[in-house]
């Protein structure tokens, strides 16, 4: 059994992954989708080989280097000081919990290095963090991200994270009726690699990019011609990484438990889903000149560089602004991620948020599938502006 399934199944675990591996992963389809082909010549050349020229296989893989350069796990996540969702909605205006090292200036600092030219490594985490940076528990502290925060899911008990990294997901693929054959667009179908989520991604593109989500993109997209405040950095040192990586068979006894809480936690179906993701994300190994690479990833104060650099007549402007475009979704956190009920005494009887109330609130907004979209459509657009030759920002023909 592959470590791919283990990734699949940390949207379970009560550490949870981020978005979870199939999150990322349909994240980075829907911005391969809208990619120009000039960029995805020029992609094919920085990717690994085991990524055929795609960005969903590379999408999981800083999750699965977690352990072993711990120095990137605070890039992950970025918690603003008082908040405490649904009580208190705080995103910077208090200050941050972990100002230097936190998703805004990770997504800023990867995307400055793929300006730069430095190759696989930071795309791979620019790919992840944009990912991260749109899922609204990673943009909170309030109980460790969700993840001490305890709920009835399906009717099991579930921490808030991982029923935001996975549970809605995984719901959503299982429920969906339709969009199972191919649609009339080569776009599409092209970048579409046959897992059990094809359907899904349809589904969010089709109906929901070129019809629901079409008029809003300009403003999904832009960022200000005065550049983002946030992120900067009192540039304090990057926490070492360590050498040390589990053991074969400390791996392999981890991918069994994750593999039968799966089976024990799940419909029958839902476990032929995790077999069909086990092949799909890219296998953890030793990455050449990784070590190196995370030299580089110092947070800069981009605020006076990057924004200003890009600004200068002839240089290409900055093509991110992070906080701009997480500071609306953080406010996700308030107005439906945290049940208002919610208490934390861990004495109360466990809300159910496979309901009406919750579920069903979010399925009639269609914010998972806005979140989606959202993400991967900004992450084309970066790309596209980094690498591509050509003058729109997203490849929305759907021929």
């Amino acid at each position: 059994m592959r470590l791919s399934l283990f990734l699949a199944a940390g949207a379970l675990l009560p550490q949870a992954w981020s978005w979870g591996a199939i999150g990322h992963e349909i994240v980075a389809t829907i911005a391969q989708i809208h990619l120009h082909p000039s960029t995805r010549k020029k992609l094919c050349g920085i990717l690994p080989p085991e990524a055929k020229c795609h960005l969903a296989p590379v999408a999981a893989w800083a999750d699965q280097v977690r352990m072993k350069y711990r120095g990137t796990a605070g890039m992950h996540y970025i918690n603003g000081k008082d908040d405490h969702p649904s009580d208190t909605c705080y995103f910077g205006q208090h200050g941050w919990m972990n100002e230097d090292i936190n998703v805004l200036t990770a997504v800023a600092n990867m995307t400055q290095l793929i300006m730069d030219g430095k190759g696989d490594i930071p795309l791979r985490f620019l790919i992840h963090f944009i990912g991260d940076m749109h899922q609204p528990l990673h943009l909170t502290g309030r109980d460790k991200g969700g993840n001490g925060a305890l709920f009835r899911w399906e009717g099991h008990m579930r921490n808030l994270h991982s029923v935001w990294d996975g549970g809605l997901i995984t719901k959503k693929i299982r429920e969906l009726g339709n969009y199972t054959s191919p649609l009339p667009s080569r776009q599409i179908e092209s970048s579409l690699l046959g897992t059990i989520f094809d359907p899904y991604v349809r589904f969010i593109v089709w109906e929901g990019i070129r019809q629901w989500y079409l008029p809003s993109l300009p403003t999904w997209l832009s960022c200000p011609s005065t550049g983002d405040p946030y992120p900067h950095s009192s540039i304090s040192p990057i926490p070492p990484s360590t050498s040390f990586l589990p053991s074969s068979e400390t791996l392999a006894s981890s991918i069994r438990s994750a593999a039968s809480f799966i089976v024990g936690y799940l419909p029958g179906s839902m476990s032929l889903l995790m077999e069909e993701l086990s092949g799909y994300a890219l296998p953890l190994k030793e990455t050449e000149n990784l070590q190196n690479a995370l030299l580089n990833l110092h947070p800069l104060k981009l605020n006076q560089t990057a924004w200003a650099r890009g600004m200068e007549k002839g240089e290409m402007v900055f093509p991110v602004c992070p906080f701009h475009w997480a500071q609306p979704l953080h406010s996700i956190n308030c107005d439906l991620a945290w049940p208002k009920e919610y208490t934390g005494n861990h004495s109360d009887p466990l809300i159910e948020l496979d309901s009406d109330d919750y579920y069903g609130k979010i399925v009639r907004e269609k914010t998972l599938e806005r979140l989606l979209a959202m993400a991967g459509l900004r992450l084309a657009k970066v790309l596209n502006e980094v690498y591509g030759d050509e003058s729109e920002i997203l490849y929305l023909s759907y021929l």
